[in-house]
């Protein structure tokens, strides 16, 4: 039997190539999901069903032709709302564009889901602009975790992982500019990769991201789904000028060649983070999986730089972009201020405070990083870490207070990477004594996101996938 709401993105566009499954049959099951499931969980904030089917039809009656589509034919996908796809308002998670007219033209990134034969189907829910690390909006409302609808599915991409991990989709677009991805993924129990820098192209954009520190990502369940993705998604594009090559041999390919044995750093704290006991025990069963897997794990007690300053780097990276996102809706935001989320608005106003001694304070600080990170990297192959210090926060976001205090501050462990340019890939390690999805995080040297993904699959396939109970049910299933 295929549990239609659980299968891996690979397993449902393999059914619909031997025309086992139709591309109609799929989006019809897919709708009806998330018509029963988001209810609770509020992850989908914009969908079109006619367009949905009408797509899926035309689809099923060329796959029955014996055309090919493509790699993704037929597969159901969710954007989320801070990426153009035609035909859908970019509402970017915040009030002030809820009413924007549709898209007229999609992302790089979207097109080449789109060229690949993914059927792009609504949108997901996000904190204002990406700001924030819970999703919660004056637009749409707040997204819960499917594992504990008290909890929230973490931020910014919170909506992409409530919606993989309750079985709406096999398959999300995100993004991680401090964590967005990774930290979601960790919290709902999926797996999140934060590609290389420009791995993914980014734009058309009126503006560039010229801090250079968020990536564009997928969202999935399994490694290798989250390989197939990044087959379809990477390779350079002229509009991003610093996007790079497709590499030279496929990321699902790489995933069916062994590993080498790896010589693995365990970093707890990072000299600024208290994770809390389930975290390290997650970490320590999957630092020992490593082991018995025959790689040098060896512990590390390496502290980030400025961690005796430690929160000042962090608040100053916050405010940093602030005013990036600032400088990105300035015109929008002068002219009408109060059709923002108050809280937010007060964020970007907080980004005009920025000064010249500010930036050069920032950017000593992220050579700092690349240095320290370039020092770890001749010592070993990969790093291992907590992806975040706890499980699941309030869906309502943390005590920000409480977790500078208690040292766990929802980004110590992924915003570094984000600022270096590293691959980093959360994978769920098992759950917490209350039911909560624990992860852990894997870091490769530049551009060797197939490191991330071979030694991720490796902790997949001794550990199995997760599903929240509540959502576990199936609703349609196949032999």
């Amino acid at each position: 039997m295929t549990d239609l709401s659980f299968a891996s993105a690979t397993e449902l566009t393999a059914l619909m190539r031997r025309r086992e499954l139709s591309p109609e049959e799929l989006m019809r099951h897919t709708l009806d999901r998330i018509e029963t499931a988001d209810t609770k969980l509020n992850s989908v904030v914009a969908l079109n069903p006619e367009r949905a089917l009408t797509e899926a039809a035309s689809l099923t009656a060329r796959i029955a032709h014996g055309e090919d589509p493509g790699p993704l034919a037929g597969l159901p996908v969710l954007v989320k709302d801070l990426e153009d796809a035609e035909g859908f308002p970019t509402s970017r998670g915040t009030s002030a564009y809820r009413n924007s007219p549709p898209a007229t033209r999609d992302s790089i990134h979207v097109a080449r889901l789109r060229a690949a034969g993914a059927l792009i189907i609504g949108k997901t829910n996000l904190p204002p602009i990406g700001a924030g690390v819970h999703t919660a909006n004056d637009a749409f409302g707040v997204t819960r975790n499917p594992w504990n609808l008290e909890r929230t599915p973490g931020g910014s991409s919170g909506g992409a992982a409530a919606a993989v991990a309750a079985g709406l989709v096999a398959l999300g677009t995100a993004g991680d500019g401090g964590g967005s991805t990774r930290i979601p993924a960790a919290l709902c129990g999926v797996i999140g990769l934060k590609p290389s820098r420009g791995r993914i192209p980014q734009g058309p954009s009126r503006q560039p991201c010229w801090p250079q520190h968020a990536c564009l990502s997928g969202m999935a369940r399994t490694v290798r789904d989250t390989a197939l993705h990044l087959d379809v998604a990477a390779g350079h594009h002229p509009a991003d000028p610093n996007s790079l090559p497709a590499p030279a041999t496929s990321y699902m390919d790489s995933l069916d060649k062994p590993l080498p044995v790896l010589r693995v750093g365990v970093l707890r704290t990072l000299g600024i983070s208290a994770p809390r006991p389930e975290i390290l025990h997650a970490l320590e069963r999957t630092a020992d999986l490593l082991r018995d897997h025959g790689h040098d794990v060896q512990d590390d007690e390496s502290a980030l730089p400025g961690a005796a300053d430690f929160p000042v780097p962090f608040l100053l990276r916050q405010k940093v972009l602030a005013y990036n996102r600032l400088l990105g809706v300035l015109d929008d935001f002068t002219a009408r201020r109060g059709d923002f989320e108050p809280w937010f608005a007060d964020v970007l106003d907080g980004g005009r405070t920025l000064m010249l001694d500010d930036f050069a304070a920032y950017w000593t600080h992220r050579g700092r990083l690349d240095q320290w990170t370039a020092e770890l990297f001749e010592r070993y192959d990969l790093l291992l870490m907590p992806t975040v210090p706890t499980t699941a926060w309030p869906a309502e976001g943390p005590d920000v207070a409480a977790a500078v205090h208690e040292r766990t501050v929802p980004i110590a462990y992924t915003s570094v990477f984000n600022d270096t340019g590293h691959p980093a890939i959360s994978i769920p390690a098992g759950l917490s004594p209350d039911g909560l999805p624990c992860a852990v995080q894997l870091i490769a040297p530049h551009h060797r996101e197939d490191l991330t993904l071979g030694a991720a699959q490796v902790i997949e396939s001794a550990q199995g996938t997760l599903r929240p109970p509540a959502f576990a049910n199936p609703t349609t299933s196949r032999r």
